[in-house]
């Protein structure tokens, strides 16, 4: 029986939640103040070409935590494999390139092999393992297999590689409109649809959520599958980016996605946030990098600073729920 059928709300909200807007206007009013202090402080931060290498670094990071918002909004909290299958996309399409495969065929079949991956991941959390063990196990297998595959070397398309890294359309960066493009998508099938409403009555309360006759199973592999499809498409942007690719590629994607997800106001027990709010995220982490590269912060600082962000972001908005709850 469908969620609407039973006379459930739509989209499940937590009694005494705050309005939904609260999170995304914290996030919107951040991002102001931290591009106020960039413009007063880096004269060159408003320039044409420095926006668009923000975009561009806010795009791939974007795609996957748009990707990974309808599971976290299921419960299933987030994806500690996301580097390695990233990493598997990019190595397949480049493989695939490589081996003379058209550009059509080497995009379908990895979004095919991204998403078998990732439903038999949800198929496995759905049948009781912990999704935080199960994606940290899957991602060290794919791993290991790849790197074995390569032999730890470079895989490349030769001949047969696709030059996208300047590639635009109308002045904007081919990634820039997949980003929004996927986030469109993403936030279409999440708000407009009955699959979308039933993830987030799924992880606003799974039991209530069960009894009305909404299957854990199938949401948890649909919002896996999802997700994959992100992780294919930033493996596909980067491979063609770049002509090649190792078993080491997307350093650091995994904590970067997870951080546009939290800090764009997704809690991490599900049943709240919207893959918009984890696009306007990854937006203020790019800013926020791109501020203080162009200032010469060292690596070391850059990741300080981006984590004391996320800590008093997500402590933000944590305190904002619990005081509307204390009110209701």
């Amino acid at each position: 029986m469908q969620a609407a059928a039973a006379g459930l709300p739509p989209v499940a909200r937590p009694a005494g939640a705050r309005a939904d807007w609260l999170p995304f206007a914290v996030v919107v009013g951040f991002a102001a103040v931290v591009v106020l202090i960039a413009v007063f402080v880096t004269p060159s931060f408003l320039t044409v070409d420095n926006i668009r290498a923000i975009l561009r670094n806010a795009a791939i990071v974007g795609i996957v935590a748009v990707g990974m918002t309808p599971v976290t909004l299921s419960g299933n909290f987030v994806s500690l494999g996301i580097t390695q299958s990233a990493m598997l996309g990019m190595v397949s399409f480049v493989a695939m390139l490589g081996a003379g495969w058209g550009l059509v065929p080497a995009v379908i079949a990895v979004i095919l092999l991204l998403v078998a991956v990732g439903m038999l991941q949800g198929a496995i959390i759905a049948a009781g393992l912990n999704p935080v063990i199960t994606t940290l196990a899957a991602g060290a297998i794919i791993f290991g297999v790849v790197s074995e595959l390569t032999r730890g070397g470079i895989v490349r398309a030769g001949a047969n590689a696709i030059d996208w890294d300047q590639a635009s359309v109308a002045g904007v960066p081919v990634e820039v409109l997949i980003f929004v493009l996927f986030t469109a998508l993403v936030s279409f099938v999440m708000q407009r649809t009955v699959t979308g409403r039933e993830t987030t009555l799924i992880g606003a309360n799974r039991a209530t959520a069960e009894i009305s006759g909404i299957s854990f199973t199938r949401v948890t592999i649909l919002a896996f599958a999802i997700f994959s499809v992100g992780l294919a498409l930033a493996g596909i942007i980067n491979g063609a980016a770049f002509g090649q690719a190792t078993a080491v590629s997307f350093p650091g994607l995994t904590i970067d996605a997870i951080a546009a997800v939290l800090v764009g106001g997704t809690a991490i027990q599900g049943g709240r946030g919207s893959p918009l709010r984890s696009a306007g995220g990854a937006l203020l982490i790019a800013i926020i990098s791109n501020m203080m590269v162009l200032n010469d912060f060292s690596t070391g600082g850059r990741l300080a600073v981006q984590g004391g962000v996320v800590v008093v972001i997500v402590v933000l908005l944590d305190l904002l729920r619990r005081s509307g709850g204390r009110r209701s």
